[in-house]
């Protein structure tokens, strides 16, 4: 599964970043001519996009309580902007004035 999603790169959806080899060395498959030449190998780690059902760990600074930092399930929208339902706003103490959230 992940041969697949280098093989598609990092232009296509769902696709891969980079590769990081056991010394590592990055690969950057935005630069690379072929990623379908590369092998991956065990030990190697994928850097691959963001797709349904990943879990995350979304904070808002300053972290002030364990509640601003919470696990979220993801569902990826065709916007590029995080959203979130308004059942957590109270403990990210969010009021959308332009609070900025880490993913």
């Amino acid at each position: 599964q992940l041969k697949e999603l280098v093989c598609k790169g990092n232009n296509q959806y769902p696709g891969a970043k980079y590769i990081i080899r056991d010394n590592g060395e990055r690969i950057d498959l935005r630069f690379h001519p072929r990623p379908s030449d590369l092998h991956l190998e065990f030990g190697y780690k994928v850097e691959r996009h963001i797709r349904n059902g990943d879990v995350i760990v979304f904070n808002r600074q300053p972290t002030l309580h364990k509640m601003s930092m919470m696990g979220h399930k993801i569902r990826v929208l065709p916007w590029s902007t995080f959203r979130f339902n308004l059942s957590v706003t109270t403990p990210y103490n969010a009021d959308f004035d332009g609070d900025e959230m880490n993913l």
